[in-house]
């Protein structure tokens, strides 16, 4: 059971991501957990757990300046982290994360697909 992501492109791919997180620091209740690297043609499991019903963001990107995003910006660092929304330092990026809604309760695994 969880949340995976599959690399359907032909060069490496980095993936964020960002998951409900009660508590949280700064009134958000959301984490960011990154990085994640995924082969081509690999797959990876970036959370454990039933997926259906939640709700997760993304954001990827490979060396050539390809990324998958959306409209919900954060700052993630350019190293293995495992953050609050809001937490924030002066080493990395701010991106925008793409959001996922999983839908239907009765989802054990949800695979998000990275193509070009």
């Amino acid at each position: 059971m969880g949340l995976y992501f599959k690399n359907k492109t032909s060069s490496p791919v980095w993936v964020t991501y960002a998951y409900y997180s009660p508590g949280c620091e700064g009134g958000v209740n959301w984490s960011k957990k990154g990085w994640y690297h995924v082969s081509p043609g690999n797959t990876a499991k970036v959370w454990s757990g039933w997926a259906g019903g939640d709700k997760f963001f993304f954001f990827a990107e490979d060396d050539f300046g390809h990324h998958w995003s959306g409209p919900f910006f954060t700052f993630v660092p350019w190293n293995a982290f495992d953050w609050c929304w809001n937490t924030a330092s002066n080493n990395g990026e701010t991106v925008g994360f793409r959001k996922i809604n999983t839908i239907s309760w009765n989802i054990m695994d949800y695979t998000i697909n990275l193509v070009l």
